[in-house]
């Protein structure tokens, strides 16, 4: 499903405030099953299932296995699962943004916001950093184990030197080489930008946008219907 980037945008915005202000559990799984079949469409199929279970992990922690430990280490526990399982819809949508968004489709997509330009370019310099930086880590990573180094908490040293170290410079590197991209493109430039992509709503972002306002309806009707 080809989604306008501000539909993604508005969706990422939505997800971000309800989540925190929903108290119903059938109501978060309904806000992971959304952006789950986002990633799918979108050919992200490991990227869904990995979030998939860490979120099924973290509830059965809340539901099975929180009641059965003392109440100290099971209320530590229960606020972990409990705020990191909110924001998995938000890492999901934030994926799927990432995932299926073109550089130059967000920034035509951002114009028509009339935001201010240095926020501009910082939104679409950091579409791009994530990507490039999921790539140097799987080179380090690779390097690392032709090596015969694995990344370990037993020796934190040796883990900063071989992974933090390498990560803190290509980040570096990386971030002067986007930046000096986008300014070779112009997008610095003080005049009205001319645009090749065409950017306009479909069928499917009324769709999607109709599914996440039911999820909100429910959201703030699951007091009244008793649903937990």
């Amino acid at each position: 499903m080809l989604l306008d980037p501000r539909t993604k945008l508005l969706l990422l915005g939505m997800t971000s405030v309800s989540v925190f202000l929903n108290g119903s559990i059938l109501v978060e799984c309904i806000f992971v099953c959304l952006p789950l079949l986002l990633l799918l469409l979108a050919g992200r199929g490991k990227t869904a299932l990995r979030y998939a279970a860490l979120f099924l992990a973290l509830l059965s922690a809340q539901l099975w296995l929180i009641q059965r430990l003392p109440p100290a280490i099971g209320g530590i526990i229960y606020m972990f699962a409990v705020y990191i399982r909110k924001l998995i819809p938000c890492f999901m949508l934030g994926s799927y943004l990432i995932a299926s968004t073109r550089v130059s489709s967000f920034l035509a997509a951002v114009s028509r916001f009339r935001l201010p330009k240095g926020l501009t370019i910082a939104l679409s310099i950091t579409l791009r950093y994530f990507p490039t930086m999921g790539e140097e880590w799987r080179s380090i990573r690779d390097a690392m184990a032709l090596r015969g180094i694995s990344a370990s908490l037993v020796h934190p040293l040796k883990t900063m030197e071989h992974i933090y170290v390498p990560m803190l410079v290509s980040a570096s590197r990386i971030s002067d080489e986007i930046a000096q991209a986008a300014i070779t493109r112009g997008i610095d430039h003080a005049g009205e930008r001319s645009c090749l992509e065409e950017i306009h709503f479909s069928i499917g972002d009324v769709l999607i946008g109709l599914a996440y306002l039911g999820v909100i309806a429910l959201m703030i009707l699951a007091p009244y219907l008793g649903v937990a």
